[in-house]
């Protein structure tokens, strides 16, 4: 393939490496879920991590509705933990219907930019009496996507 024709390159200089973040596995049996996280960040709870640069946090949906309004109902929850416009990304998870949950520009300064993956279980699981069909991810908008892409169910 050409890629340059009539011209001369002056200066040539390659892209720096890219330093990789050192990560910790989290795993959960209760939830049945895995995926890594910062190696900075520390065990708050056994639902909940945090570090100098964000936080990631673990729960359980029961609800037999459709995916879309499971995704709508957390999105737009009356206390609007991700301000009055968020926005929903539906995906594909480990091949199971999910959404991201975007905030908007006014989310309430306290939620600390948090935004959400949700993701149809493979099978529903058990936690205590109940039956739960979606696994929730909360995290701070700037790890969301990337703790989000490399879960994987146990």
């Amino acid at each position: 393939m050409k890629v340059l024709s009539g011209g001369r390159i002056t200066a040539l200089q390659w892209s720096p490496r890219v330093k990789r973040v050192p990560e910790n596995i989290y795993t959960s049996s209760v939830y049945r879920v895995t995926f890594p996280y910062p190696a900075t960040w520390r065990r708050v709870s056994e639902e909940r991590y945090e570090g100098p640069d964000g936080f990631f946090q673990v729960s359980a949906i029961s609800a037999g509705d459709s995916i879309a309004d499971v995704c709508s109902s957390e999105a737009f929850h009356p206390l609007m933990p991700y301000g009055s416009s968020p926005r929903i990304v539906m995906q594909m998870i480990q091949n199971r219907e999910a959404c991201f949950i975007f905030p908007s520009a006014d989310q309430p300064a306290e939620m600390n930019k948090q935004a959400a993956l949700i993701v149809r279980y493979p099978r529903p699981i058990q936690i205590g009496e109940t039956f739960y069909n979606y696994f929730i991810l909360w995290a701070d908008v700037n790890h969301i996507r990337q703790i989000g892409g490399q879960l994987s169910f146990l």
